[in-house]
């Protein structure tokens, strides 16, 4: 029985989409509070599995030189996991030609190709395939795909990373993680193990084709480097400025392909200069408080050493004695709960 693809037909077309006016869409994944360590799991919309920004051409120029430059760093894939690369690749047409048709088509007189119209590049995705399916798909997206699956491993209940495509690690290397289960990746965060695998491990089990989610990542770092594989440092030679102080945050979407049962685990990775927030103040009132919240293993973890004390003496300045007026109430629709 042929198991059927990923059904967009729900999904609605923005034909009149402008990727040059379009801006970053400004994730505040931050909250006050107590610091609790939860999967900060959400339904996602159909519509908004797959964004553009005026970045796009920016950051595929960078896509194309590392495919060039550092194949092996960048894209890695697994025997077992063949399949599913082209099966992700078929979700991701099937998708951007049904919510962006002006700028990915299927051309009537080419069968078996895609064209994007953003920088005006054609890909053949019918076998027999002339790139690897995820080089394809990384052309795009703006997001890292990556494919984890069960049942390939020592463990039989756990997932594997079978093959990424990564144009935005944070201080690993591809070529050492690929193959890796859940837990491995996840090691060296802080408080994981005890909080957060059994959870994880059991989310991945459940995970249902009809139920994409979505949730939010964010630390520091002190440049703009995106893809940054050496281990960020854990010490400066002198205190950073503050408007080279940058928020690293993730969206990251999850969901299972029909067919050969992958979870395809996206990333898309934004740089936000933290003086960005200047004329937020409820927003920089709620970062600063969460990042107070951190337990030292976190905070160690994140840098806070490094960065922390320019970061309160720049939020002293901004916010003064500034108090939200509900408690923190900040924009609770773009202030998303993460790890």
């Amino acid at each position: 029985m042929k198991v059927p693809a990923l059904d967009f037909s729900d999904v609605v077309p923005f034909p009149g989409f402008d990727v040059s006016s379009t801006l970053p869409f400004p994730y505040r994944p931050f909250r006050a509070g107590r610091y609790t360590m939860t999967m900060g799991i959400r339904k996602m919309p159909e519509d908004d599995w797959l964004v553009i920004d005026n970045l796009y051409l920016q950051e595929q120029e960078l896509r194309r030189h590392l495919l060039r430059t550092n194949r092996e760093g960048v894209l890695q894939c697994l025997p077992k996991a063949e399949e599913a690369c082209k099966e992700a690749l078929q979700a991701i047409v099937d998708f951007l030609t049904k919510r962006f048709p002006l700028h990915f088509q299927l051309p009537k007189d080419r069968p078996g190709y895609i064209h994007n119209a953003i920088t005006d590049r054609t890909f053949r995705i019918a076998e027999p395939l002339q790139q690897h399916p995820l080089e394809i798909a990384a052309q795009l997206v703006m997001e890292d795909i990556n494919l984890l699956m069960q049942g390939v491993g020592e463990h039989p209940n756990e997932y594997y990373l079978q093959a990424s495509y990564s144009m935005a690690p944070a201080g690993w290397y591809i070529q050492e993680r690929i193959g890796w289960p859940l837990w491995r990746i996840h090691h060296p965060v802080p408080m994981w193990n005890e909080k957060l695998r059994k959870p994880m491990e059991k989310f991945f089990l459940g995970l249902k084709v009809s139920s994409p989610v979505q949730r939010n990542n964010y630390f520091m770092q002190m440049d703009d480097t995106m893809f940054q594989q050496d281990p960020f440092p854990d010490s400066w030679p002198c205190p950073p400025k503050i408007e080279d102080i940058r928020i690293r945050h993730e969206r990251q979407t999850l969901r299972r392909l029909p067919r050969t049962r992958a979870v395809m685990f996206m990333v898309r990775t934004y740089l936000t200069p933290v003086t960005d927030l200047v004329d937020e103040k409820d927003n920089l009132w709620a970062f600063r408080e969460a990042i107070r919240a951190w337990p030292l293993e976190m905070a160690k973890y994140k840098g806070r050493h490094v960065w922390g004390k320019v970061f309160e003496d720049w939020c002293q300045e901004v916010l003064g004695d500034y108090v939200p007026s509900d408690d923190g109430d900040v924009e609770r629709s773009r202030s998303l709960g993460a790890a």
